[in-house]
């Protein structure tokens, strides 16, 4: 894409952000859309799960900062 303006580029662009990268986990058999804001930390987007009472849990609702570690099978 092409911009052509007399405005200086940094202006034009000053709030254009980062794409959101997601991860898709798995919690207690529950699935879950993330995104990462810290290497041990992520806040939930998306409960993937079909299970009606999981989204009941107000611990793993959308917006909800988990801390998590890997665990290794």
């Amino acid at each position: 894409m092409t911009l052509w303006s007399i405005i200086p580029e940094e202006i034009v662009l000053d709030n254009v952000s980062t794409p959101t990268v997601y991860e898709e986990i798995e919690c207690n058999n529950m699935k879950m859309l993330v995104e990462k804001i810290s290497p041990t930390q992520c806040k939930v987007s998306r409960l993937l799960t079909t299970n009606p009472q999981d989204y009941l849990r107000p611990e793993i609702q959308p917006g909800s900062v988990l801390t998590y570690r890997l665990v290794l099978e």
